[in-house]
């Protein structure tokens, strides 16, 4: 008899407000995978993917689906076994949910995947929350700054398939009420790309995936790379 085991992966885009700008982050499972968090006043480019309390062969295995290589924006080697997705709003904050409905309509327009909203919880693949994000100190002891989170997602997969079954994307309303609607809505958009496979972006890359200091909303590249991730 086969035990169906989901592990969590703990993708925390963050984000943290300051004179410069915005900064984001991500990742955790039964065998934690934790990412360090970025600050924008840290040297440090490094620590985006460092897995703090897992060896490395707690990493999902990309072999197990069809995952592409080489793709314009990297991937974190999971994804939805379908492309029709259901979404529900958990948040109650008016101005995150008008973000997320149109980080929604965005990525629907990529023609990869298609989301819709529903009423029912328990059939959401997608949970589009709210919360208090900050609070998390950096994973990386060498550097110890505690940083404000504008999102965070964690995504449960199946690791004998790698196979996602529920994402929580969760922005901090104490953050993000306080920047404009484009802005909310590209921390939106960079949520929902972990939450549909999509893993950081070098900074140097033109991509809404970019770790921190987010410039622009979903680019070629990012639909280039979702439209691999789930082609038949």
């Amino acid at each position: 008899m086969m035990r169906k085991i989901l592990v969590s992966l703990a993708v925390a885009g963050i984000l943290s407000v300051g004179p410069a700008g915005a900064v984001v982050q991500a990742d955790t499972p039964s065998t934690t995978i934790q990412s360090s968090f970025f600050d924008q006043n840290s040297a440090d480019d490094d620590n985006d993917f460092q897995f703090a309390n897992s060896p490395s062969s707690g990493r999902p295995r990309a072999d197990r689906l069809a995952i592409p290589d080489n793709t314009p924006t990297p991937l974190e080697g999971i994804k939805w076994k379908k492309k029709k997705l259901k979404i529900y709003m958990s948040t109650q904050d008016p101005q995150l949910q008008w973000a997320y409905k149109d980080a929604v309509k965005k990525w629907n327009k990529v023609k990869a995947v298609h989301m819709t909203w529903t009423d029912d919880e328990e059939k959401a693949n997608i949970i589009a929350a709210d919360g208090d994000l900050s609070n998390n100190t950096t994973g990386n002891s060498n550097v110890g700054y505690r940083t404000s989170e504008l999102g965070s997602t964690r995504t449960e997969y199946n690791p004998d398939t790698n196979a996602l079954h529920l994402a929580t994307s969760t922005l901090d309303p104490n953050q993000l009420d306080y920047t404009n609607k484009q802005f909310r809505s590209e921390v939106a958009q960079h949520e929902l790309g972990h939450a549909l496979g999509l893993a950081h972006a070098p900074e140097y890359e033109h991509s809404v995936m970019i770790p921190r200091n987010i410039k622009t909303g979903i680019t070629k590249n990012d639909a280039k790379t979702l439209r691999m991730l789930y082609r038949d």
